[in-house]
């Protein structure tokens, strides 16, 4: 379990650099306070820290074996790749079909395969998580969203 928790922190960590060296492009400083890299590169160097100090942690734990059921059966993978398969299409996909939709599909998708709760319930959620949340961040926030690319989808609005 000691190796596990060390590969883990060393991902973090990857992960935490590669934030901070993303934010090194965005501008740190602005004449109205902290810019666009402010945050990125805190954030990332918090999380570095924090990888680290579980690194050194989990090095000075003793051996012990992998617990029963840590490694999920084939109905946990096979949830676990749903939900990665459907974030990496809605990633490919939403600048095609627009927040909106993909959005709208990702969630319903997620909710009909993995929630298990009643369609009405559903379909609210995945409306108010879709379009509620589009028409928030572009009206109130001024947020640009994804728009869908197709003319026809463009017509309607999408």
């Amino acid at each position: 379990m000691r190796r596990v928790n060390q590969v883990g922190s060393l991902l973090f960590f990857v992960g935490a650099l590669s934030v901070m060296w993303a934010s090194w492009a965005l501008e740190y400083y602005t004449p109205l306070g902290p810019g666009p890299g402010f945050f990125p590169l805190w954030l990332g160097g918090c999380l570095a820290l924090l990888s680290l100090i579980w690194f050194v942690q989990a090095g000075r734990k003793p051996r012990e074996p992998i617990p029963e059921g840590f490694i999920p059966a084939r109905d946990g993978m096979m949830r676990i790749g749903s939900i990665l398969g459907a974030l990496l299409l809605m990633g490919l996909l939403i600048d095609v079909l627009g927040f909106q939709l993909m959005m709208f599909a990702f969630l319903l998708f997620l909710l009909v395969v993995l929630g298990r709760r009643s369609i009405v319930l559903t379909l609210a959620i995945s409306l108010a998580g879709s379009f509620g949340a589009y028409y928030a961040f572009t009206t109130w926030l001024g947020v640009q969203l994804p728009q869908a690319s197709i003319s026809w989808l463009m017509k309607l609005g999408l």
